[in-house]
């Protein structure tokens, strides 16, 4: 009997980084065809998903309605049993983290295999300060943790006293079009994510307001919607770079402006293995980054198709900045190096890796 594996989520139709891997991962082994796939929601919000989800993959939801908070904690674990009891799923993937205190807390009961697949670093709890029981529970009770770098699989070896195996997987690369070419004249800078303080957006407003009033013929477009919104544009106003650099909100066609970016920039306080740092890549795209605790160095090698800064030097990230737009040479150099060790980033090498660690744990 072919194996059920359950991707769980908070919102599967969200726009995020975490949605859209996952979503990657569930499609591959769908498309394989050796186990039985699906996707399982807290509740979802949108009438669709962002990311197409392949139409062999089933989704069911816990709440008809947006549901959030502690206080339905016992509600969610029962509608959560009954459903993996009915659906006779034999693997819950937590999508995030977070969800173990649902999945954990139904593990002996129904005889479900548990895989914590932790998104953020070991080090960050954004948003939710009971993150830290929530890996020690699983450290203890899970049947595997998932994390995306070796840097953070470290982090919980350290750490903690496991029972389970750490097993680190990076996030897959998407492949772009094999046509598309660096528009070397482009005088577009780009980020994406959501406004909130873990992307560092307003780190990006003190960097722009460094490099663009020099640079007259460069913009700097946002991409991504979030509750920072009313901040960055007070931010933006007071630096009097209106029109020059542009919350543009929740966009649809994230290929399109990758297509005619000259720099992809990433401001982030605290990452686990960002997407968007993948998908530039995946374009050619020339990188700067912070180099956060786990995340960027992998994906960026400083100096040869991109440039990683010392986490939250707003200073020294304007300096490589300004460097990288004023050198048509080095921006078309890193362009072609975009690619340098992508192997490792190979959406079938990945799932392979997930296919094994089923099979580890007995699935």
């Amino acid at each position: 009997m072919t194996a059920h594996v359950a991707f769980f989520s908070g919102d599967i139709t969200r726009s995020g980084g975490t949605e859209n891997v996952g979503v990657m991962i569930a499609n591959a082994l769908a498309a394989a065809g050796d186990y039985r796939i699906s996707f399982i929601s807290l509740f979802e919000e949108a009438d669709k998903p962002f990311f197409e989800i392949d139409g062999r993959i089933d989704r069911f939801t816990l709440y008809p309605v947006p549901t959030h908070g502690i206080q339905h904690y016992f509600d969610t674990c029962k509608r959560l049993k009954r459903l993996v009891g009915e659906q006779r799923i034999d693997v819950l993937v937590d999508i995030d983290g977070i969800l173990d205190m649902y999945s954990l807390a139904i593990r002996r009961a129904t005889g479900v295999k548990v895989v914590s697949w932790e998104h953020f670093n070991y080090l960050q709890n954004p948003g939710v300060p009971y993150r830290k029981l929530t890996r020690r529970w699983a450290a203890h009770s899970a049947d595997a943790i998932v994390t995306l770098t070796d840097a953070d699989k470290k982090l919980y070896e350290r750490h903690l006293k496991l029972h389970c195996p750490v097993v680190a997987i990076h996030n897959p690369m998407a492949v772009a079009d094999s046509g598309q070419v660096y528009d070397d004249g482009s005088k577009l800078i780009i980020s994406s994510g959501r406004l909130t303080a873990q992307k560092g957006f307003d780190m990006a407003v003190d960097v722009a307001a460094k490099v663009l009033p020099s640079h007259p013929d460069w913009c700097w477009s946002i991409l991504g919607e979030g509750e920072d919104r009313p901040m960055l544009e007070r931010k933006i106003a007071d630096a009097k770079l209106d029109g020059r650099l542009v919350l543009e909100g929740r966009v649809n066609d994230m290929g399109e402006w990758y297509r005619k970016a000259a720099v992809f920039v990433l401001t982030s306080r605290f990452e686990g293995l960002p997407m968007v740092l993948l998908e530039a890549k995946a374009r050619k795209l020339p990188i700067v980054s912070f180099d956060c605790l786990t995340g960027p160095s992998d994906v960026v090698d400083d100096g040869e198709n991109g440039d990683l800064v010392a986490e939250g030097d707003v200073d020294g990230m304007a300096a490589k900045l300004a460097a990288l737009m004023e050198d048509d040479e080095r921006r078309q150099r890193y362009s072609d190096r975009a690619l340098q060790h992508a192997e490792r980033f190979d959406k079938e090498y990945i799932v392979r890796q997930w296919k094994a660690l089923f099979a580890e744990i007995g699935e």
